[in-house]
């Protein structure tokens, strides 16, 4: 048996580290471990005070020395070790555990598709009372593990000031440790791999590398938020006689559009009355001050301020596994993840194709071409509310805050359209597959295939097909219906009405009376299941006019039409999984890339073989994605032509995206498929990632399926050569049509 050291530790800190993060949290001066416990495979708990002035136990001590070095024989076993623990030890007692030593719980649960808190796993995975998690946690760490607030006399509590609690703290450090080891032995093990392993030891070395800030830009942005905002509330005082905020701005806003039925002053209902034609010109100004009163720039630009190390780089923004089943990475802390794409960009090349003016000088032609630069300017010299909108501004030079080091440059390339990629080689869509390795336009192609014209004429003259091409690729792929059709359509921009004009007619007799059919059947639906108030109304009409709903409809089924390989790649990975579930210990293959299903054997108290607790999916790359605590689920449905059928569902449990609440889900064909598409594609990168880093191209960030490497600013660094690496595919992946494009730069950008 491998040797382990179950180990946890337990801090004090003036700094918060919900504010700072891990990193920070654990440079600051005020930071301190008050107490380790730690236990040997299965040994007794050990308990480490050193509040009691005593030195690191020799033997802990002698543990923690070889641990520095890859590989040893000894692995550390704890939870959220990695991005937390490992760096307090570090700073604090000195020993730069090596993470290829360290075995991470948490790691370990999100690579089964399970929670990530400690005590969620006990609860999850059925953990003895005894050994699971002291629930007393988070109220004894609340008492010493932070100072008091400043009005209190007594600024920090410890042993001295309350040893009754002190000895239920270090109950609650036992607890963690019998916790661990309980969870550690009661996890499965598919879901880890030697490369998983080697992408995890490179996640933490992004990590522990970061980027560089540009301070005085985040500072002059925030400034510039401030004053406009209390412009903005000084001039809606001015006019309207009320704040933007609080409980003025609702009953003035009505006042304003009194034709308008407004519920809420949520952003959400904010932009829905801007989209609308009719909306009263004051009551649109208001809105819009509203919105740019609050703005979020602040949100954004604290994290990177509030986290930086002293050398002004920002640390541990990325979380591996953070998509726990697929583990795609999300972002931790100040996360670029979730930045929305900025309203001001540099054109330098003048791919719109301004209009340069003969009157306009160099000077001007450069402020049209570089509006993000020419906006950061005014930013440093406090002139841009001058210029810009100062709040679409800001939001555009979040990324810019990310800077290399003097003397070097951003290597940046992503990958285009990976998922649209990946689900055709996936589905053997081999028109599509054509299309992607010719470098033809996808869009333009797939609505050529639905209306039966040339992809060139489309793309030359008839925009709107290309967009509705566009929508159908982004949002139909995983099976999706109407509403997904809806919702990418309205992002791009189309005007459903006009569309519906302009389609109307020139859809198949067999496809348009389907769409009469279905819309009956919608408003069926919506009959027996009206919103209630408070919850979310997902009519399946979407209360649109029936007309543009059949219209949507027929594109929808238009597009099925068109991709036979996608709808039979659904049904194919919906069957494999149900036979799985109803056969415990068998596999099943879906599609023509070889994904397999099989569902696991347990043996019950009696020594019975039953159906397992586990669904298992293995990906064309070998990695195990994981569905706990599968079934079905059967009840009777009326379909769109008035027959009854039994619905057949699959049921798993997981954790609830709204309420991260675990409990029972459901999946479908579509959203098999879409975890199978999602998960291939992070290996891919995952992949590229070991390759770009391997081959001197030293990584700093990466975001969504985008890597950016901070290199010696020198032309034998670029994006051809990192192109080159991150499509270099690995052998399993044959075939698949990868492309990456890039940019080389002095500030990020997107």
């Amino acid at each position: 048996m491998q040797d382990l050291l179950f180990k946890d530790t337990e801090t004090f800190s003036e700094a918060d580290l919900k504010k700072v993060g891990a990193y920070r949290y654990s440079e600051d001066p005020s930071t301190e471990i008050i107490l380790a416990t730690y236990a040997f495979n299965d040994e007794p708990v050990e308990v480490y005070d050193p509040t009691k002035g005593r030195n690191i136990p020799r033997e802990l001590r002698r543990c923690l020395a070889g641990l520095e070095k890859p590989n040893y024989g000894l692995k550390l076993v704890g939870h959220n070790f990695l991005q937390f623990d490992r760096l307090v030890i570090e700073r604090c007692w000195g020993y730069k555990i090596h993470p290829t030593n360290i075995i991470d719980t948490m790691i370990l649960a999100f690579r089964h598709a399970l929670p990530g808190s400690l005590a969620a796993l006990c609860e999850v995975l059925g953990v003895s009372a005894e050994n699971a998690k002291d629930k007393r946690g988070k109220a004894l760490i609340q008492r010493f593990s932070k100072p008091t607030p400043k009005n209190y006399k007594i600024r920090r509590y410890t042993a001295d000031t309350h040893p009754e609690e002190w000895a239920w703290f270090i109950k609650y450090g036992i607890s963690d440790i019998t916790s661990v080891r309980e969870v550690f032995h009661k996890l499965p093990c598919w879901g880890n791999s030697e490369f998983e392993d080697r992408v995890l030891e490179l996640d933490q070395l992004i990590n522990d590398r970061g980027f560089k800030v540009d301070v005085a830009l985040a500072e002059a942005a925030i400034e510039a938020v401030e004053k406009h905002k209390a412009q903005l509330q000084e001039e809606a005082q001015r006019k309207y006689g009320g704040s933007l905020t609080g409980k003025d701005f609702l009953p003035i806003l009505r006042e304003l559009a009194p034709a308008h039925r407004i519920h809420n002053a949520q952003k959400s209902t904010l932009n829905d009355l801007l989209a609308d034609d009719d909306l009263p010109d004051d009551a649109r100004a208001i809105i819009e001050m509203r919105l740019g009163a609050a703005s979020t720039a602040s949100t954004k630009y604290n994290p990177l301020l509030l986290g930086r190390s002293s050398d002004d780089r920002r640390r541990g923004c990325i979380q591996y596994g953070g998509a726990k089943r697929t583990l795609r990475f999300a972002g931790k802390g100040f996360q670029p993840q979730n930045l929305a794409r900025g309203y001001y960009h540099d054109d330098p090349k003048n791919k719109k194709k301004k209009v340069r003016y003969d009157w306009m000088s160099e000077k001007d032609w450069w402020r049209v071409t570089h509006p993000l630069s020419y906006g950061i300017d005014l930013l440093f010299k406090g002139r841009a509310h001058r210029r810009f909108d100062v709040a679409k501004l800001t939001a555009s030079t979040v990324r810019s805050c990310i800077i290399p080091e003097a003397g070097h440059k951003f290597v940046v390339a992503d990958y285009s359209n990976v998922e649209g990629r990946g689900l055709a080689w996936l589905a053997g869509e081999e028109t599509a597959l054509d299309t992607f390795r010719a470098g033809l336009d996808i869009y333009c192609v797939t609505a050529g295939k639905m209306f039966g014209m040339d992809p060139d004429y489309i793309l030359e003259s008839r925009s709107d097909l290309r967009q509705i091409g566009k929508a159908c690729e982004l949002g139909l792929g995983y099976a999706g219906g109407v509403g997904a059709f809806v919702q990418f359509a309205k992002n791009l921009g189309l005007n459903l009405v006009d569309m519906a004009k302009t389609m109307d007619g020139t859809f198949p007799d067999h496809i348009w009376a389907a769409t009469a059919r279905g819309y009956e059947w919608a408003r069926i639906q919506e009959a027996k299941r009206p919103p209630r108030p408070g919850e979310k109304d997902d009519r399946p009409s979407y209360i649109l006019d029936k007309k543009v709903w059949r219209t949507c409809d027929a594109i929808k089924r238009m597009w099925r039409e068109s991709h036979p390989e996608t709808v039979a790649f659904w049904r194919d990975i919906e069957d494999a999984a149900m036979a799985a579930i109803r056969n415990p210990g068998k596999e099943f293959t879906a599609g023509p890339r070889g994904v397999k299903f099989s569902r696991n054997v347990e043996t019950d108290n009696n020594g019975n073989k039953v159906a397992g607790w586990w669904l298992r999916m293995t990906l064309p790359s070998g990695r195990v994605m994981s569905y706990p605590g599968v079934g079905l689920s059967v009840s009777k449905e009326t379909d769109e032509d008035g027959k009854v059928t039994t619905n057949v569902r699959i049921k798993y449990q997981g954790e609830n995206q709204l309420t991260r609440q675990w409990g029972f889900q459901y999946t479908y064909s579509g959203k098999l498929v879409e975890n199978c598409t999602q998960a291939l594609c992070r290996d891919l990168l995952a992949n590229a990632l070991l390759n770009v880093e391997a081959n001197g191209y030293p990584i700093v960030l990466h975001v969504h399926d985008e890597i950016i490497c901070e290199t010696p600013d020198a032309p034998e660094y670029n994006v051809a050569e990192l192109g080159r690496l991150m499509c270099e595919l690995p052998e399993w992946a044959e075939g698949f049509p990868l492309v990456a494009e890039g940019a080389e730069m002095k500030r990020y950008a997107k």
